[in-house]
């Protein structure tokens, strides 16, 4: 028997296969040191950076578009010492946009993630000034020297995959690396704190919320801080929070 041929699912399969070839190729135009950096020779501002960067990298209206542009307005354009737990190869990619402001503004840039896989996507960033590690991220902050913690002006924890129907361990696991940097971070220093939205509607999720709270991965630090309002100042909360040291 002769099987049907339908010119429409044909031409439907060409499209995608072409689709698919056309996105590959731009991820490997896109994902190399060559194409970053002359992009970057033109940017010395942080609103012409988030512009090429989200354009590029991200959706250009991410939800976390406006924290990134918060957490980098507030260093007026001067060198940070960065730290970012969650190396970020999805999503808005912010590895790559610390590396980018790291390259043109100075400062360093380190990254933790446990997926291995990640250190070798990103090996095209690496350079004297920014490292990427493959560690699990607590036992990464937990081994650094307060003298290093002490210098650094931001720090963006993003590990640890939150599960909607068990957020627990991802909030304890925030928790811990919060309290651990904590101690010995400086006056003026930020830290950032994905997936953690001030309503749950901004998940995206259908699902009713079945916790007598909003959870998130810094859920508890948050309840830290109620508990402490003295040490920290929330600059920005939607999906994910802001938080400055007094």
């Amino acid at each position: 028997m002769i099987k049907y041929f339908n010119p429409l699912n044909y031409l439907k399969y060409i499209l995608r296969f072409i689709k698919s070839y056309l996105e590959n190729r731009n991820k490997k135009l896109i994902n190399n040191s060559d194409f970053l950096e002359k992009k970057l020779e033109k940017i010395n501002n942080i609103h012409d950076l988030l512009d090429f960067h989200f354009k590029t990298y991200a959706n250009p209206k991410h939800v976390n578009r406006d924290m990134f542009k918060v957490l980098l307005e507030n260093s007026f354009g001067s060198s940070m010492n960065i730290l970012e737990t969650g190396s970020a190869a999805h999503g808005t990619k912010s590895s790559i946009l610390f590396a980018s402001y790291v390259k043109i503004f100075g400062g360093r840039f380190e990254t933790v993630d446990i997926n291995p896989k990640i250190k070798l996507y990103f090996s095209f960033l690496e350079s004297s000034n920014i490292k990427f590690h493959s560690e699990d991220s607590l036992k990464f902050i937990n081994d650094l020297e307060d003298k290093y913690i002490n210098s650094l002006d931001l720090v963006y924890l993003d590990s640890f995959d939150l599960d909607l129907n068990n957020p627990s361990p991802s909030q304890n696991h925030g928790l811990n690396e919060f309290l651990s940097l904590n101690k010995n971070l400086k006056k003026g220093a930020l830290i950032a704190i994905d997936d953690t939205p001030i309503r749950y509607e901004l998940f995206g999720n259908s699902k009713k919320n079945k916790f007598d709270f909003i959870p998130g991965k810094g859920r508890l630090v948050l309840d830290f801080l109620d508990k402490n309002p003295d040490l920290y100042e929330i600059l920005y909360h939607n999906y994910s929070v802001v938080l400055k040291k007094l």
